[in-house]
């Protein structure tokens, strides 16, 4: 239970921290209509903020948080494959956007933090 407590202190800590600062960053970015490169930030610390929410229900290793764990990265894996046709089919040959490889990326990666803790929160309160 003191291991769940200091984990959760610490990812509040870092989403809080996190968050401002990453609209801070990107916000003249969004204003201007271009792509923020330093959006990651914004989804790292909503990631903590929820990471937050779950240490109770994931640290103490049992039968639930793994059960909690397994649903939520086999949702995962189905969410990032939508999300790579959608992408292929929004920047393809007659798609509306260009984008980069690294922005390409960006937004996978941006998707996998926040669908993993947002699916646990789900799991968490049906479990």
């Amino acid at each position: 239970m003191k291991k769940a407590r200091e984990n959760q202190i610490t990812y509040l800590f870092l989403g809080i921290l996190m968050v401002p600062l990453s609209i801070y960053i990107n916000y003249p970015y969004i204003i201007q209509l271009i792509f923020p490169e330093g959006i990651m930030t914004l989804f790292l610390g909503t990631s903590s903020l929820m990471m937050a929410y779950l240490s109770p229900h994931l640290f103490p290793r049992d039968e639930r948080s793994k059960d909690i764990i397994g649903k939520s990265m086999s949702i995962n894996y189905f969410v990032l494959f939508g999300t790579m046709t959608l992408l292929i089919l929004l920047t393809g040959s007659f798609g509306p956007f260009v984008l980069t490889a690294t922005q390409v990326l960006i937004i996978l990666f941006c998707i996998m933090i926040t669908t993993i803790p947002l699916t646990m929160i789900f799991y968490a309160n049906r479990i």
